[in-house]
């Protein structure tokens, strides 16, 4: 019997043993797991790095506000203002031309809208736009062999030679630089080709849906083409962006390189010839002919015209100048209620005042003096109430926004909650909570006091 015992005894030794054998090695597998988590981002942050570059997240359609345009019509995928485009426009001479109110995006004036043309160096817009989007302008950049080999325009920079990306962003746009534009993509994308995938996708994001990318500087390609309506929702997106809007309306920089000096001008003609002219940008081939981007500003009003395929640089520019004065003198657009704008308030079931919000803003391309049209506006909110706890910026119900004097129409506009809505199921939880608390520390007390007295019990004998 004790040899049984003994046995037994041995067996459940070594069965203990074994466990703790594994316990421990557990144990150190888990400890190494960690320590290797812990310094794997010091270890790959340089290719996390990279990667986060070459797979950008840019969301350009963020740039576009979102928005209900009162006196504007869906035609062919394009928002186009009722009462302007039945109007007569000057006769042009350029192929393709489109007109935009640049507070709103919406089409004045199209001509050939959707036919395709080559956009020539008007293709630098967007490099410079995902740029901006996707890249800090401190960086310093290097351009390549290949980079520095493309044919002028260019800066005559030597491969290798190092600047900032904001100095090579002014050059490209004021100059129209070939080789800047190609350093602009290898460096953020690796390489032409991945670039050009960038360019697409961000098309796409904008709503240009007839154009294809294949380089970013615009040099000739039977691949690469554009539409003037395509070009404005681009340079339309370009504009919403500050430094691109800085970068376009300066007149001059001086360049400082390594092996060329020069006073670069801005290469866009109307920024010193037509009032008012903020940008953007020319460009030119055997193959696209003249093409030009120009914007302009009176007072709060904004103007953009794209113009391609035009046969001298003279006849684009009356073009452009003659669509940009028959805008300021026919049209206006007014932000009648900003996005974010609050119309109301509702209370919780927790007594707290909550926001309501406009999730677009409203606003009207009209013939100019007819904002004296819009008399008034009244709006009634609906469907806002909730039972749950929901989030700020919730999507909540309706805004019915009834507008008198113009269209005498009555817009639906979404809007959100601009706080924390506490729910009635949550109040309710929120006024038990208190008290199941207490009684689980209630519990918790009672039962350590009796083990401290069983304890005290077990040792008196």
């Amino acid at each position: 019997m004790k040899n049984v015992l003994s046995s037994l005894l041995h067996r459940k030794g070594i069965v203990r043993k074994r466990i703790r054998f594994v316990y421990r090695m557990t144990t150190f597998c888990i400890l190494l797991l960690g320590f290797s988590l812990l310094t794997m981002p010091v270890v790959s942050a340089a290719n996390l790095q990279i990667f986060y570059r070459k797979q950008p997240d840019f969301h350009l359609h963020r740039l576009l506000p979102k928005q209900i345009v009162i006196g504007s019509h869906e035609t062919n995928g394009m928002s186009m203002a009722t009462d302007l485009t039945q109007q007569s426009w000057p006769k042009l001479i350029s192929k393709a031309a489109v007109l935009i109110d640049l507070r709103t995006g919406t089409v004045l004036y199209a001509k050939n809208p959707m036919v395709r043309h080559y956009p020539a160096s008007l293709t630098k817009i967007l490099t410079a736009l995902l740029a901006l989007q996707t890249t800090p302008v401190s960086d310093e950049i290097s351009i390549s062999a290949k980079a520095a080999a493309e044919p002028p325009d260019k800066l005559y920079q030597l491969p290798g030679e190092t600047h900032s990306l904001k100095k090579l962003l002014y050059a490209m746009l004021l100059d129209s630089d070939n080789d800047v534009a190609e350093e602009i993509a290898q460096d953020l994308a690796g390489s032409q080709a991945a670039f050009a995938d960038w360019m697409n996708s961000a098309a796409i994001q904008l709503g240009a849906y007839h154009s294809h990318f294949v380089n970013p500087s615009g040099l000739p390609n039977t691949e690469q083409y554009t539409t003037a309506y395509d070009m404005s929702r681009i340079s339309y997106a370009a504009m919403q962006v500050p430094e691109f809007r800085k970068m376009v309306d300066t007149k001059s920089i001086y360049w400082n390189g390594e092996a060329w000096h020069a006073t670069l001008t801005n290469i866009n003609p109307l920024l010193f010839s037509y009032p008012g002219a903020i940008g953007v940008k020319t460009g030119y081939t055997s193959e696209a002919h003249e093409t030009l981007v120009v914007a302009a500003k009176r007072g709060q009003q904004e103007f953009l015209a794209v113009l391609l395929d035009c046969p001298l640089n003279s006849e684009i520019v009356t073009d452009a100048t003659q669509l940009l004065n028959a805008a300021f003198a026919r049209a206006t657009s007014i932000i009648l209620l900003p996005s974010h704008y609050i119309v109301g308030y509702l209370v919780d079931p927790l007594g707290t005042r909550v926001p309501l919000q406009l999730t677009e803003q409203v606003a009207a391309v009209l013939p100019l003096g007819g904002h004296e049209r819009i008399q008034s506006i009244h709006w009634h909110v609906d469907n806002l109430r909730s039972r749950k706890v929901l989030p700020s910026g919730t999507q909540i119900g309706m805004a019915s926004i009834r507008v008198t004097g113009a269209e005498n129409e009555t817009l639906r506009v979404p809007i959100m909650l601009a706080a924390k809505w506490q729910g009635k199921q949550h109040a309710r939880t929120s006024n038990w909570a208190s008290v199941v608390i207490l009684a689980f520390i209630f519990v918790g007390v009672v039962l350590f006091v009796k083990r401290r007295q069983r304890s005290r019990r077990n040792r008196s004998y």
